[in-house]
């Protein structure tokens, strides 16, 4: 019999919410209107939720870039929660490449010059793969995890108060009110202002809980403010990660210490080396073509050809003339002997100048 009166009682309220959401809608019910402190509450949490959806879908996309495998991570993550099968380990862009530079370097062989360039290059790549699989764990667990976190709890609790407050609680509120407008007897006025009573009773309840999950929201900004610090500091390390990797990589392929091996079997240093040959050369064919092209100035009249070299500069450099060229620190250039020894003449684009041998670095390779 107790449960016959529960399911009639639960029945008429359904019915009462209907008639009075109804009216409210037609514009024929009275209906309570919350306070704007309360709106103003509600307004910034639904513009909180909006933006941390998109902030946490864009997250996601810089972190895994391929929806194919952000889906296919989704898949296997709630597999995993299941005990059905543990997630894959997928292998980053940078770390496959570096991969394929390896064998492409074991394929060439330690003898080779291009096989040491892959080999160095390859290693590099791989480390920056390790730099981004870092990055993207301590990203996702400082900063896309919490906003996860929030729309999944405290969100998800806000709307269910809410729906309770709004939904239920405000339309019995609404309903009590209008019965008791409606009441023309002593007897129906009392049990009406009773059932109002009850009902503010439980709106405010319900509205007050409503508040302070509402106002938690604050905390959350200051919570999620930490979180995205950490997000930047992780980003930084990164790229200055990256960055030291890469200054390494170009001091190994293009400094003084950068070793290029050839099939000769013994080396020469490129300045010293082409500079013997030139010599020697030079005076082989010039006695050759004085005995055989009479007239003629030799081997040195048909090759006027510098010998011409590679050169990083070190320092930013101004010319003050036109016979001079302007220089950029970290570019490469050609350069060859001119008449003075503390100049030398270069050639960049199509630009030739003279420039100070204290402002260049020769790029040495061995052979």
């Amino acid at each position: 019999m107790e449960d016959l009166k529960k399911l009639a009682g639960g029945a008429s309220a359904l019915f009462n919410r209907a008639v009075q959401y109804t009216g409210e809608k037609l514009g024929t019910a009275e209906h309570t209107d919350l306070d704007a402190h309360f709106e103003q509450l509600l307004q910034r949490a639904d513009k909180t939720k909006a933006q941390t959806e998109v902030l946490l879908k864009c997250t996601e996309t810089l972190l895994h870039p391929d929806p194919t495998a952000r889906a296919e991570d989704y898949l296997y993550d709630k597999l995993e929660r299941t005990g059905l099968e543990k997630k894959r380990q997928r292998l980053s862009n940078l770390t496959q490449l570096g991969g394929t530079m390896l064998e492409a370097s074991a394929a060439y062989g330690p003898g080779s010059s291009y096989g040491n360039v892959l080999l160095k290059v390859g290693q590099t790549e791989q480390k920056l793969g390790d730099c981004e699989k870092t990055f993207v764990s301590t990203a996702t667990t400082e900063y896309l995890q919490p906003l996860k976190a929030f729309l999944d709890t405290d969100m998800k609790n806000i709307t269910v108060k809410r729906e309770k407050s709004s939904g239920g609680q405000e339309l019995d509120l609404d309903a009590a009110k209008s019965k008791l407008k409606r009441a023309k007897s002593e007897k129906g006025k009392s049990d009406a202002e009773s059932e109002l009573r009850h009902a503010q009773s439980e709106f405010d309840r319900q509205a007050e809980t409503t508040k302070l999950l509402l106002e938690g929201v604050n905390k959350s900004h200051e919570y999620h403010t930490r979180c995205l610090n950490s997000f930047v500091e992780a980003q930084a390390n990164y790229y200055a990660s990256c960055h030291q990797y890469m200054q390494d990589l170009q001091r190994q392929l293009g400094s003084n210490n950068a070793k290029i091996v050839g099939g000769g079997a013994s080396g020469f240093s490129q300045s010293a080396g082409s500079t013997a040959m030139y010599a020697a050369g030079s005076a082989y064919l010039n006695n050759s073509y004085d005995h055989k092209v009479p007239g003629k100035g030799g081997f040195a009249s048909l090759c006027n050809e510098p010998v011409t070299q590679r050169a990083k500069v070190l320092y930013d450099y101004e010319a003050n003339s036109a016979g001079e060229l302007s220089l950029t620190a970290d570019e490469i250039i050609t350069v060859w002997t001119s008449d003075s020894s503390d100049w030398m003449m270069a050639e960049r684009a199509g630009q030739k100048g003279r420039v100070p041998m204290s402002y260049i670095e020769i790029i040495r390779i061995e052979y």
